[in-house]
This record gives structure tokens, C-alpha cells and sequence, in this order.
């Protein structure tokens, strides 16, 4: 008996479900139609408010184009004006215009020169501060190196005293018998490297 009523609200489950769900996908539809017909208005809405746009702006590409050509027009009258008072202003005046292109070129030539001066000046002072003496640099070489060069020699021949910490040693060396790195690596083997 319990089986036969199971079976009994089984079938009515089902036909529940059945009409249940034909009511269900029915509403769903129109729902969905109802959706799908308020997007294709939206769509035709912006699709004309797009179009209306694009008028709009070439309307406005338009005018500014027009409004372009018409100023350069006017420059260009304007430049050929300028061009038309040059050349009676150098038809009038060319004497005068000749006296004052050479007094403009004097007084160019004039601030050049001084600026020139100007930066030869600052370029001397930033030379001296920046490059010590010969002298301070003779000195230093001296106190290093602990040579005093015969600057009566040959040019070719290299010739001084060293004044080594035991004795003095003289230096004759002929330049044109050996190359420049020896002499060099010899000079600096003379200076000691004990401080």
C-alpha cells in the first residue's frame, strides 16, 4: 500500500514538474524577449545619437577648415602688404638704409668682439684656477723626482743631476739613441719608493 501511494505521488511529482516547468520556460521567454526587444531600442537609440555626432563633428571640421583657409588668406596679403612697404621704404631711404646696415653691422661686430673678450677673460681665470703655475708644477716635479735638468743641453740630449738620498748621480742620456719609455723607465727608477 505504501508503494502504490509512493507511485501515486510520484506521478503527481511529475506532472507538477511538467506543468511547473512549461509555465516556468514560457515566462522565461518572454522575459527574454522582452530583454532582446530593450537592447535592440538601445541599440537604434545610440546607433542615431552616433550618426548625429559624426554630422556634428564634420559640420565642425567644416567651418574650421574654412576658418583655416580664410586666416592664411589674410596672411598672405598681409605678408605681400609688408613686401610692397619694404620695397618703397628701400626705395625712399636706401642711403639712409645703407648708413644704418653698416652702423647695425659695426655695432653686431662691436658686441661680438666684446663678448669674445668677455669669454677669453673667463676662460683665462677658469684656466688659472684650474692649471696650477709652471712654476708650482717645476717644483713638484723637483720634490718627486729630486732632479735638477741642464737646460743648456742639446735637445736631443738629456742631462741633469739626481740628488739620490746617499748621493748625487748625473744623468747624460742621448735621446736619440733610446726610446722615450726607456728614458722614462729609467728616470722613475732613479726616484725611491720608500716614503
Amino acid at each position: 500500500m505504501l508503494s502504490k501511494r509512493m507511485q501515486e505521488l510520484e506521478e503527481v511529482s511529475k506532472e507538477l514538474l511538467k506543468v511547473l516547468l512549461s509555465d516556468w520556460a514560457d515566462n522565461l521567454l518572454r522575459r527574454s524577449l522582452d530583454k532582446r526587444s530593450r537592447m535592440d531600442d538601445r541599440l537604434l537609440a545610440s546607433q542615431a545619437t552616433a550618426a548625429q555626432l559624426l554630422r556634428e563633428l564634420t559640420t565642425a571640421e567644416e567651418t574650421v577648415a574654412r576658418t583655416l583657409l580664410d586666416r592664411e588668406s589674410e596672411v598672405q596679403r598681409s605678408l605681400r602688404r609688408l613686401q610692397d612697404w619694404k620695397r618703397s621704404w628701400f626705395g625712399h631711404g636706401r642711403a639712409g638704409a645703407s648708413l644704418q646696415a653698416s652702423n647695425s653691422a659695426l655695432r653686431r661686430e662691436l658686441e661680438e668682439l666684446r663678448e669674445e673678450s668677455r669669454r677669453l677673460e673667463e676662460d683665462t681665470e677658469r684656466e688659472e684656477d684650474a692649471v696650477p703655475s709652471a712654476a708650482y708644477v717645476t717644483q713638484l716635479y723637483y720634490k718627486i723626482s729630486r732632479i735638477d735638468w741642464d737646460y743648456e743641453a742639446e735637445p736631443a740630449q738629456i742631462k741633469g743631476i739626481h740628488y739620490g738620498p746617499d748621493i748625487a748621480q748625473p744623468i747624460d742620456i742621448d735621446g736619440g739613441r733610446h726610446s722615450r719609455c726607456f728614458v722614462s723607465d729609467y728616470l722613475w727608477s732613479l726616484v725611491p719608493t720608500a716614503w
